[in-house]
């Protein structure tokens, strides 16, 4: 494959998940080392902010996925048994890249896998073919009129990725959700770097359009569940669009992870489950997530430089780990058994983007036959002693579910990682 095509595919894809993910790239100003008393897994020192990576617990193994800086990029993934790290079985990719996994329990029990595909299209063969040194812009954006970026997706069947199936067929895809019971996914027609012509649909897993609505702005989803979707606009703002009527909700940042729904808004998480409202103080951190375990919820906290484990257990906030970090931290995490199963991607070079993934498996404090929910989260996180306090009733939030969110605190600008993108798309073809 021609090496300015290459450039062209890796750097738009990376570009795009980047502007559905809302990664901010922030440092750690005293540059701390990792430090633990838990021994850290080094999953891949090759992938990039933008491609995320997804985890799930799935017949009492671990999976997670992830993407290759390689080039063209290609998704990978490791399973877990405990302790114990095995490769995992890969679905039959066949097209020019993939990237950017997404992992989802469907409500039958199965296993999914979504992920974003520069296929072979005449359009993208006539990329590939283009010898053209032009420096025009024009030149460019035709480029990119025909690039095409369809979602994809992978049924595991007895530890085997089935057939490889096109969710969409045309169009460039730019986020994607699911609640396991649909996939909700962003688009535009053509490229075009301006959001003007976005498409929010819904669909089945087999690729059937069940709604769709033509909202221009939207730059990704945050979470989705029944019918009701959590997105980001191009102006920086939250909205919250039903699927049925297509009213839009104005709202703040907020999230779904398994039953219940949360906010967190000014060092403030507030959790709804459907009965009853909490809010946890927690000043020094820039985003969290809860998990449901044990009759209490387990808490990831996170800020640049500084992730934190909390356990409630319905009286009282409990420390249970921290780590620090230099860079990004953009975690995920699941629960199997009694341990948290916590991976988060550190940026290693900023200039570049090249990050790795780690990984630290914790027994968290008290047996459970519950049942485990996942949540992969999209976010960054200075280094200080995390702090608790308060906990008391707050506003009722909606009561859905999904398996990401995002960082309330303002992103890299969209126009910047545009012309960054734009700027090296230049220099590598020119």
């Amino acid at each position: 494959m021609n090496n300015k095509i290459k450039a062209i595919i890796i750097i738009f894809i990376l570009s795009f998940i980047i502007l559905s993910t809302k990664i901010k790239a922030q440092i750690n100003p005293n540059d701390q080392p990792y430090i633990n008393t838990t021994s850290i897994i080094n999953i891949t020192n090759n992938t990039s902010f933008g491609y995320g990576f997804s985890i799930v617990n799935y017949n009492n193994l671990v999976y997670i996925y992830y993407t290759e800086s390689t080039s063209p990029t290609t998704i990978n993934g490791l399973v877990f048994n405990g302790t114990e790290e095995m490769n995992a079985p890969l679905p039959n990719f066949n097209d020019l890249a993939e990237a950017s996994p997404a992992l989802v329990e469907l409500n039958n029990g199965s296993l999914i896998m979504l992920w974003g595909a520069v296929p072979p299209t005449p359009g993208n063969l006539a990329i590939m073919n283009s010898t053209s040194n032009t420096t025009s812009i024009n030149k460019v954006m035709l480029l990119l009129s025909n690039l095409t970026i369809l979602l994809q997706a992978s049924i595991l069947n007895n530890n085997a990725w089935g057939p490889v199936i096109n969710l969409t067929n045309s169009g460039d895809v730019l986020s994607y959700s699911s609640d396991g019971n649909y996939v909700y996914l962003v688009y535009e027609p053509t490229l075009s770097l301006t959001y003007n012509n976005t498409i929010l649909e819904e669909l089945t897993f087999s690729g059937n359009v069940i709604k769709s609505l033509n909202i221009p702005g939207i730059v990704g989803i945050v979470s989705a569940n029944n019918g009701l979707v959590a997105v980001q606009f191009l102006n920086g703002t939250y909205g919250l669009i039903n699927m049925n009527n297509g009213n839009i909700e104005l709202t703040t940042y907020g999230g779904f992870v398994g039953n219940l729904s949360y906010q967190f808004y000014n060092g403030i998480l507030t959790i709804d489950n459907g009965n009853q409202n909490l809010t946890f103080n927690l000043p020094i951190y820039e985003s969290a997530f809860p998990i449901s375990w044990n009759n209490g919820y387990v808490i990831i906290a996170w800020r640049p430089g500084l992730l934190s484990v909390f356990y409630w257990n319905s009286t009282e906030l409990q420390p249970i780990i921290n780590y620090t970090a230099q860079f990004t931290i953009i975690p995920g995490a699941t629960i199997l058994n009694n341990d948290l199963y916590l991976a988060w991607f550190g940026l290693n070079n900023i200039s570049t983007g090249q990050g790795s993934i780690y990984m630290a498996i914790t027994p968290l404090p008290y047996q459970t036959s519950q049942s485990t929910t996942t949540t992969t989260i999209n976010n960054t996180s200075t280094i200080s002693n995390p702090s608790t306090s308060n906990i008391s009733t707050y506003n009722s939030i909606p009561n859905t579910t999904t398996t990401s969110n995002k960082s309330l605190f303002s992103s890299i600008p969209i126009w910047v990682i545009i012309i960054i993108v734009g700027v090296v798309v230049f220099i590598i073809l020119y």
